[in-house]
C-alpha cells in the first residue's frame, strides 16, 4: 500500500460514492473518497478518469440514478482543470477488449483500466470487489483509502 496518491485514476463508484456520501454496511465511502478531490483542489494531483465516466455517473449497476441537479453538478464539476477527461478512442477500445480476455472483467472496467494506463496513473481507485482483485503488472487497482496526504480540506461539493 503506498502512503500517498500520486497520479490517481478514479472510477465511477468513487464519484458516485462521493457525491452520495455514500455508506455501504458502515463504511463511509463518501468520506473515504472525499479527501482526494480536495487534494486534487489544493494542487497536490490531477485525478484522471475516462469520459465513459461521464455517462456512469448517472447510474451504476447497484445505485439509484443521480437526481438532475446531481448530475448537472457532476457535470459541471469535471469541467475543472485538476481533472483529466480520457477520450475513447479505438486503441483504449482494443486494449480494453485484450484486458476483459487477460482478466476476465466487464467491459467498462476494462475501459478504465485502459484508459488508466495509456495516463500512466499509479492507482486506480474503484468500489468494485471484483474489479479491484485484478493484478496488474504496471497500476495498483485498489479500493480508495484516507492515505497520509498531508492535509485534509473541506470537499467542495460537485
Amino acid at each position: 500500500m503506498a502512503e500517498r496518491y500520486e497520479r490517481p485514476y478514479l472510477d465511477s463508484s468513487a464519484f458516485i460514492s462521493w457525491l452520495k456520501g455514500e455508506v455501504v454496511k458502515g463504511v463511509a465511502r463518501g468520506d473515504i473518497v472525499a479527501h482526494i478531490p480536495s487534494q486534487a483542489e489544493a494542487g497536490d494531483f490531477r485525478i484522471h478518469t475516462a469520459a465513459i465516466t461521464l455517462a456512469e455517473v448517472h447510474k451504476l449497476r447497484s445505485t439509484p440514478a443521480l437526481a438532475n441537479d446531481q448530475d448537472e453538478r457532476i457535470l459541471s464539476y469535471f469541467e475543472h482543470d485538476f481533472i483529466i477527461v480520457i477520450d475513447v478512442d479505438r486503441g483504449i477500445g482494443e486494449l480494453a477488449n485484450k484486458l476483459c480476455r487477460q482478466f476476465g472483467i466487464l467491459p467498462n472496467d476494462a475501459i478504465h483500466l485502459a484508459c488508466a494506463l495509456r495516463a500512466g496513473c499509479d492507482v486506480l481507485l474503484a468500489w468494485d470487489d471484483r474489479f479491484v482483485k485484478v493484478q496488474h503488472p504496471n497500476i495498483r487497482l485498489e479500493k480508495p483509502q484516507r492515505l497520509g496526504q498531508g492535509r485534509m480540506l473541506e470537499p467542495r461539493q460537485p
